[in-house]
């Protein structure tokens, strides 16, 4: 079974880009812009994994609060990744090669 992946990403351009590399390795993908759009989509769907664009100018951290501590979420962001939810999440600092993102699914 393909693992299936949500990708919520504000900007366009990135949100393409990192859909384009986990498609390349096999995964299958739904984006979305806002974690509204997100929460929609997860009372649809489970996925296998969550990356989630923490400086989305909609706001993120009531959205990533609603995870377990043992979700297999990504968080991406532009801000130092020893954030507090670093002990929680893996994080990636943007701008993040597709090397560094597909590593993060080789961990968990």
């Amino acid at each position: 079974m393909v693992p299936t992946v949500l990708v919520v990403e504000s900007y366009p351009d990135l949100r393409a880009g990192i859909v384009d590399a986990l498609q390349r390795n096999h995964f299958d993908c739904d984006a979305v812009a806002t974690p509204n759009a997100a929460t929609l989509k997860l009372r649809e769907h489970d996925y296998a994994y969550v990356v989630i664009d923490v400086d989305s100018p909609e706001g993120t951290d009531e959205f990533v609060s609603s995870f377990d501590a043992g979700a297999n979420v990504i968080l991406i962001s532009d801000a130092d990744p020893r954030d507090a939810r670093t002990n929680t999440f893996a994080m990636l600092r943007k701008p993040f090669s597709r090397d560094e993102l597909m590593a993060q699914f080789r961990r968990g």
